[in-house]
């Protein structure tokens, strides 16, 4: 790969070491000033399901306030356990923040975060629970052949994957992920950038992966919807969650695209091998949540 083609990537680690660099001197003010209550939603992904389009869809409510310098995800449950919790409060507004929006708007304040990270890692359900256990869930879900194949995309733009055949990425993947699951249960600082970046086939395992919220939370605080719905009914979806979260619904609000990859078909036997992979998963899914996954029921 040529200098130039790297000058995006260096550019992007760049301005995000800039931005982590102003997000701890504004956080270091703030982690000893007002108390701060965790967020009321967590969106925890999947990772290219539209978290993304639909956090910044929900952002555009009067009532939602954003959490510091406006950044979507904290990650503290996933890749910064090591930090403590005043550090990820500070993140979120105080009670007198909280106040004057009500104030203005006359309706309650609601705060969030969305970090897809949070549904794959093994330990992330139990940290939410033990932090911020009256915290609302939403999962996005997304065909998981067709996240795969979207995961693989964007991790070759992005620069993390160097291995732009995506059978080969797919056979490289369990020897990538050996043993990194243990770690992450058994040593709260660890993190594996294998797990982040190479887990195309893992992720889209959901069942296994909602079970461990459904064991920690009520699952009256767990909405769980397909990618695929919220994308063809997004008014009623985003209504949906706007009163599941806190929100008073507003029909003004609209869902865009965003993160979307090139679009990228796969050899008929990788897109047959990737359902043959997930034939059992998707059982236990429709077993676990019903019908409400449109692909679930081709």
């Amino acid at each position: 790969m040529s200098s130039n083609a790297k000058l995006p990537h260096a550019y992007r680690a760049l301005r995000r070491n800039g931005r982590r660099v102003l997000l701890e001197s504004i956080l270091a003010s703030r982690r000893f000033g007002e108390q701060r209550q965790p967020p009321d939603f967590i969106i925890v992904g999947a990772q290219r399901c539209g978290t993304t389009s639909l956090f910044r869809a929900l952002a555009k409510h009067p009532a939602l306030m954003s959490n510091v310098i406006n950044s979507k995800g904290v990650h503290y449950f996933g890749t910064n356990h090591h930090k403590n919790a005043s550090w990820y409060f500070a993140h979120f507004p105080s009670q007198k923040q909280r106040d004057l929006v009500l104030e203005k708007t006359g309706h309650a304040a609601v705060v969030g975060e969305a970090s897809p990270y949070y549904l794959f890692h093994p330990a992330v359900a139990e940290r939410i629970s033990k932090t911020a256990p009256d915290t609302k869930i939403v999962v996005l879900l997304r065909d998981p052949v067709k996240r795969a194949i979207s995961h693989h995309l964007h991790m070759v733009w992005e620069g993390h994957e160097h291995e732009s055949d995506i059978d080969k990425a797919l056979d490289l993947e369990a020897t990538r992920l050996a043993g990194v699951e243990e770690q992450l249960l058994n040593n709260p600082a660890f993190v594996s950038r294998p797990h982040q970046h190479f887990s195309y086939i893992a992720r889209g395992h959901y069942a296994a992966q909602l079970e461990r919220y459904f064991t920690h939370f009520d699952r009256d605080n767990v909405l769980v919807m397909a990618t695929e719905t919220l994308v063809a009914d997004s008014e009623n979806s985003l209504a949906q969650i706007q009163s599941f979260i806190g929100l008073t619904p507003d029909p003004a609000i609209k869902l865009e695209k965003r993160n979307s990859s090139a679009k990228f078909e796969p050899k008929p036997e990788t897109i047959e091998r990737l359902k043959n992979e997930y034939r059992e998963s998707n059982q236990q899914l429709l077993d676990l949540v019903g019908d409400k996954i449109p692909w679930l029921k081709q």
